[in-house]
């Protein structure tokens, strides 16, 4: 695993667990990336949390042209889709507000 993608996944496996603390009532799943992308045609590797009821996805992708700029999608699992709506510097994420993002969107 490449050194920006491992930080990204145990950002957010630090972000689910705290949202997970505030949110019990919420099955998550943390999941990696790394190949069905590719598969896909496109050069990046993500960073998935699933809310198991609801199917709803958040998505934090690196791309290979920029591996310090996140970029975060919201979808669902049954329809494989996903629509991008933010972007954030890799360095600037924290457990804190990858959790927030969680909040707002998997709520």
């Amino acid at each position: 695993m490449k050194a920006n993608t491992q930080k990204l996944y145990e950002l957010t496996v630090e972000a689910n667990d705290l949202f997970i603390q505030a949110n019990s009532q919420i099955s998550t799943s943390v999941g990696l990336m790394d190949k069905a992308l590719r598969k896909k045609g496109i050069q990046a590797d993500a960073v998935t949390v699933d809310a198991i009821v609801s199917k709803n996805r958040l998505i934090f992708v690196l791309l290979d042209a920029d591996t310090t700029t996140v970029g975060v999608g919201i979808g669902n699992i049954d329809d494989d889709s996903i629509r991008f709506i933010d972007q954030h510097s890799l360095a600037s994420l924290t457990p804190q507000n990858v959790s927030a993002i969680l909040a707002t969107n998997l709520e």
